[in-house]
């Protein structure tokens, strides 16, 4: 299921993720959204997830090198800095919690993220692996609003975002007690 365009169609969203995450123009979520309309739930899926790795990928050289006076401003927020100082703690507990949380702009995690001193490639696997919930449900978001004449669909498709949001809400309190993470050190 991809559309009159095929590859070609996922070629030119990857491109837009990265143009969007490079130049942080706020619309990973609609993007994310699309990819379950455009192709159904698990492809769209895999297009999501790439494309969140895509705009990770950017967002990360962006600010790394391209931005950087985004980053030493941000280093003068002394709340930012505090956080950056406790990822560097818990690098890749604070990624995968970071990515959890994905209600919160991914534009937004991206920025935050890429002033980090982790490594790129740890930054995109930690992102994979934490990004997942976050695209499946807007994957299937994407797909119940286009199957909004078939109510078992529509159902279907719009209690994987809800049940996924309500477990990733119970999950995150008991792995940063299970790891001794307090939330006041995130």
């Amino acid at each position: 299921m991809l559309g009159p365009l095929g590859v070609a169609s996922i070629a030119i969203l990857l491109g837009l993720y990265f143009f969007c995450s490079f130049f942080f123009i706020p619309i990973l979520i609609p993007l994310n959204i699309a990819c379950g309309a455009l192709y159904g739930p698990l492809t769209g899926s895999l297009v999501a997830l790439s494309g969140i790795l895509v705009s990770c990928l950017a967002s990360t050289v962006s600010v790394r090198y391209v931005f950087r006076g985004l980053g030493k401003y941000a280093m003068e927020h002394p709340d930012l800095k505090d956080y950056l100082v406790q990822v560097t703690r818990h690098g890749a507990l604070t990624v995968i919690l970071v990515r959890l949380a994905f209600v919160v702009p991914y534009l937004l995690q991206n920025l935050v993220l890429a002033m980090t001193n982790l490594s790129l490639l740890r930054l995109i696997t930690l992102t994979f692996l934490g990004a997942i919930p976050g695209v499946v449900s807007y994957s299937f978001l994407g797909a119940g609003l286009m199957s909004l004449e078939n109510t078992q669909s529509f159902v279907l498709y719009l209690s994987v975002p809800l049940f996924t949001l309500v477990g990733i809400t119970l999950f995150i309190p008991v792995l940063r007690k299970r790891l001794g993470v307090s939330s006041k050190e995130e």
